[in-house]
């Protein structure tokens, strides 16, 4: 696939060498992109800092479940994504 650049409105195609650099960008990018994804999945699926918020609350009211329950939920999350070794 041939790459291209827009200059003053023209499209100008990329050399070889513009070519070869961006692929090792792109390269680079995936490697790290695929060793971080774990924390990417972990931060989407994570419990509402709210939830926390509430779970606190009702914990110094001396109810702990929901606590309990939010620190379940973040296990569970490390759990199903764990980090690399």
């Amino acid at each position: 696939m041939s790459r291209f650049h827009l200059i003053n409105g023209t499209k100008v195609a990329y050399t070889a060498e513009e070519e070869a650099a961006r692929d090792k960008e792109e390269a680079t990018y995936a490697s790290i992109r695929a060793a971080n994804e774990y924390s990417w999945k972990r931060a989407e699926a994570y419990p509402s800092l709210a939830d926390f918020a509430d779970a606190m609350y009702w914990n110094s009211k001396g109810d702990s479940s929901k606590l309990t329950a939010y620190y379940a939920a973040c296990e569970k999350v490390k759990t199903d994504n764990p980090k690399p070794s």
